[in-house]
This record gives C-alpha cells, structure tokens and sequence, in this order.
C-alpha cells in the first residue's frame, strides 16, 4: 500500500508546483484553478480508502500536508476581480508562506519514505517505480483538462491504463462532448421600435407626396398611409381618445413635440425624404456642362490640373532613361452652408392638412436646384481662375474677337479655336471638340436652326453640324451671347458637389409643434467653381 501513497504524494506536488504558477494567471482562471484542486483533494481521498494502514508518522505528515494544501488552495480562492490591490499582495505574501511550508513538509515525508523502505528493504515490499509515479500524475492532469469524471481518472490510474491509451480516450470524450454542443448561427435583429418608426416615416413621405414604388408600399407602411399628423402624434403619446376640439389638437401636438415621443423624428424623417425626392427631379443645366465631385470637409479644396503625361524619348544606347516632368495648375474651390427658416402654421396642424404641406415641399425642391443653378452661373461660370483672369479671356484664346450670330462659319471659328488649345505642357489637346452648344432664351431657336437635320439641295448647303451639337437654354444668360462646351466626360471647366454625406437638402425641425405651429430649417451644403478654360468657347453673340 506504499505505492499508494506514494502516488497520492506525487499527485498533491505536482499540483502545488502549479499552485504558485496560478499567481500569474487573470483572476477568472482561479475558480478554474480550484476545481482542479478539488479534483485532486477526491482522488486522494479515494486513494486513502484503499489504505487500510500506513505508519503513523507518514500518516501525521500527510495530515498535515493535506491541510496545507487546502490552505493554499483557499488562500487562492480568496482573490477576486474586485480585490483591492494592497489585499491582493497580502494574500499572495501568504500564500507564499504556505508553498514554503508544504515544500518542507514534503522533504519531510520524502525523508520518512526514505527510511522506511531501507526498513522493509528486506521484506519484499518495493516502493512503487518512478514511472508509475509519472504516470498516474500526467492522467490526472490529462483527465482533469478534459472535464472526464473523478471516477474514469481514478479507474484508469488503478488498471494501469498506459498513458497514449488515456490520452485517446480524453480526446474522445471532449470531441463528443463539443458535438453535444449545438450552436446557432448569428442572427441580427431589427429593434421592433425602429421598424414601426421606419414604417411611419415612409407612410406619411407617401402622403406627402413622395413616389409611391410600383410594386407598392410593403404592408406595414399600407396600413399606415391614411394616418394624417393627428393620428401620428397620438401613437407617439399613446393617446387613445381622438381630440375633437381644437383645443385638445394643439395641446396633443405640444405633448408629442415636447417629450420624448417620435413624433418629431418621424415628421422631420417623412419631409426629407419627400424633399429629397422632389429635388432629384430637378435638374439644373450647369450640370450638364460641369464636373461633379464632393467635398470631404469646409476647407478650401485644390483641384489640381495635371498637364500630359511626358512624351517618351529615346532610350540612349547606354540604357539612360530621361526623366520627364508633370506640370499642374491649381484652383481653390470650396463648399458652403445655405439654409433658410420655414414654418408651418398653427391652422394648418389644427386642419391636418397634409396636403398644403405637400404643395410646399414640391416647390421647395426645384427651388433648392434654382439655387443652385443661380449660384453656379452668377459665381462660377465666368469665374477668375488662379491666374486673375476670367475663364472667357482674349488671353485664353477661348473669347471671339468680333461678336456673331450662330451661323456655320462662326461655329466653326469656335470649334477651331478649342481645337488649338493647349495642354499644360504645351501639347496639343488628343481631343477637344465641342458637342454642347448653350444660350440664353433668346437665341436657344437659332442654335435649334443651326442643328436641325435638314436635307440641302445643294452641297453647299449641308448643315456639318447636324446630329454633332446639341443646344439647350438657360435664363441664367440674359443677353445674345452663346457658347460651345466639350463633353464633361473628356473635360471641363467647372466643378461641382455637396459636402460628402450630405447629397441633397434636408429639413432640420427647430421648434417642434409650439403655440403657433411648426417651424423648421431647410439647409443645404453645396460649392461650385471655375477650374479651367480650354474646354469652352464664348462668342458675346449678336
């Protein structure tokens, strides 16, 4: 029965060898650690049953280390995540007290064992071999690490279970035990709360007028679009008896106004998108001859006109590549915050009348894209340039030198002269021929002349620019001037663009719902500028 003490010894030092190493762990491994402890402290217990008799002073000395042990296994279990610092040292100093007296207490027993198997030496009884010692440690802390039951390491420790065989029936029981562990694949929900907000605010843009899908609105916004602003603030407040005097109206919209109830969001949701939308069909000229590009920030932004690319040279017999040269010019442009008040009234929230709402809204979005084609041509389409000239100057070789009217030969002169302009670098441009033609409204009919297809009697009365310009107006130029403009695609001379994030004008409610009414702020963030000549020609016109 040595050997099983001598088995218990060896289990118990290697489990306090790890208890000094568990110091350095986070304190969540420690409940880990003292499981494991408790593991120990079964099967020694188990082992102890199997020993009928032992010598009284091992039996006192592994008393004793078995109660140290303990000692230092609750010592651990005294620290938590919320242990103050301080505390924490202290328990650590003791707890290393109690290694140094288990350490002694096992060369004791050592010592003990020692002598007693030089006194049964000639009995017959051999102290267990060190390898039965290793072995029956590396199962505990094989099958302690794989969650197997105190009963199956104890088993195989008793049949001499070989190690290689324990560690394939530890892998077994943890693969079956992950198997048994069914998990569900992540799933995102939508809060219900912003569903139903969403809903509303698509119902009520449908009622304000924005286009309704032709598939149709989905069924939780079908069951919303008759509520009118009554209905709404009343869900908002959960208010079940619908106001009947004006009175209980206006005080139903200053309590959805003033708490935080959803109201002002869904309003403030349903007149951008209707205002969005509304906007989107506007469309402004100046788009149709300048470039788009949004603006990260409110800092001047440089646009940058990069000349050719270096022509290549000839390689020189001994490999010498010659280096060319990107010539740039720069333009400052920014982008800038309109806005402007609004205020619905205090009779039309009374009224529920959605429908004058509307009738503003779709005003209020071609009136946002006026703004900015009055912007775009009163500040950039003749704008100064980084050079202090005008982008139509005599100097740009870009302005006719006699004013004309549309004709052929006068077109033509135009084509030629944007034909001729130059790159940066002093190259001839690959290609820079006109394809949009651009008036006030007084002279859109002649450049309609100009292009119209019609079939000529004579050779020399074929139109050349049929099917190759194409005109069109703005009220932007009040005199007879007009202009010939290269695709955007190949290059122009104008950018233009809206603070990115921001791509179209939206409604800010300032007031919600007060006394006398709503009030509310459209704002937009929008920047254009000259940023080049060679892609134009001007002829004042007559």
């Amino acid at each position: 029965m040595k050997m099983f003490y001598r088995t218990l010894a060896v289990a118990l030092s290697l489990a306090l060898i790890a208890v000094p190493l568990v110091l350095g762990m986070p304190a969540e491994a420690f409940a880990a650690v003292h499981d494991h402890h408790s593991v120990i402290a079964s099967i020694a217990g188990s082992l102890h049953d199997f020993t009928p008799y032992a010598a009284a002073s091992l039996a006192a000395l592994r008393a004793d280390l078995d109660g140290l042990t303990k000692r230092a296994s609750d010592k651990i279990a005294e620290l938590k995540d919320d242990t103050p610092a301080d505390q924490a040292r202290a328990i650590n100093d003791d707890h290393d007290k109690l290694v140094k007296e288990i350490e002694a207490k096992r060369a004791e027993i050592a010592a003990e064992e020692a002598a007693e198997a030089a006194r049964n030496a000639g009995g017959g009884t051999q102290p267990p071999a060190a390898g039965d010692n290793a072995r029956s440690a590396d199962i505990l802390d094989i099958g302690t690490r794989a969650g197997m039951d105190t009963a199956a390491i104890q088993e195989a420790i008793r049949s001499g279970t070989s190690l290689d065989d324990f560690r394939r029936r530890a892998f077994d029981h943890m693969v079956a035990a992950t198997a048994g562990t069914r998990t569900e694949p992540g799933r995102v929900l939508r809060d219900e709360a912003e569903t139903v907000r969403a809903a509303r605010i698509e119902a009520l843009s449908y009622r304000l007028g924005a286009a309704i899908p032709q598939a149709g609105p989905a069924e939780n916004v079908r069951a919303r679009m008759r509520d009118g602003m009554i209905r709404l603030a009343m869900e908002s407040v959960g208010e079940r008896n619908y106001p009947e005097s004006p009175r209980e109206r206006e005080g139903l919209f200053e309590r959805a106004a003033h708490t935080t109830s959803d109201f002002p969001i869904i309003m403030e949701g349903a007149i951008n998108r209707t205002l969005e939308a509304r906007y989107r069909l506007a469309e402004p000229t100046f788009r149709r001859i300048a470039r788009q590009r949004n603006f990260r920030d409110f800092r001047p932004h440089t646009s940058v006109k990069t000349g050719d690319f270096p022509m290549l040279k000839p390689i020189a017999e001994d490999g010498e590549i010659k280096f060319g040269t990107l010539t740039e010019g720069k333009e400052q442009l920014s982008v800038l915050s309109y806005a402007v008040g609004l205020a619905v009234s205090r009779q039309l929230m009374i009224n529920d009348d959605l429908g004058a709402i509307n009738e503003m809204l779709s005003d209020y979005g071609a009136t946002v894209a006026l703004f900015e084609e009055i912007t775009f041509y009163s500040q950039a389409f003749n704008g100064k340039l980084a050079d202090g000239k005008t982008v139509f100057h005599a100097d740009h070789g870009n302005l006719a030198g006699a004013a004309s009217g549309i004709d052929v030969d006068n077109v033509s002169l135009g084509r030629a002269a944007m034909g001729k302009q130059k790159s940066l670098s002093g190259n001839a441009l690959l290609s820079n021929t006109p394809s949009l033609m651009l008036t006030g409204p007084d002279r859109i009919t002649a450049a309609e002349k100009l292009v119209a297809s019609i079939t000529p009697a004579t050779i020399a009365n074929v139109n050349i620019f049929s099917g190759r310009l194409t005109p069109f107006s703005t009220s932007q130029i009040a005199d007879l001037a007009w202009y010939l403009f290269a695709d955007p695609a190949v290059g122009s001379n104008y950018r233009w663009g809206y603070l990115e994030g921001y791509e179209a004008p939206r409604v800010r409610i300032e007031n919600p719902f007060g006394r006398q009414g709503m009030a509310m702020s459209v704002e937009h963030d929008f920047g254009c500028g000259a940023t080049d000549y060679r892609y134009g020609y001007k002829n004042a016109g007559q």
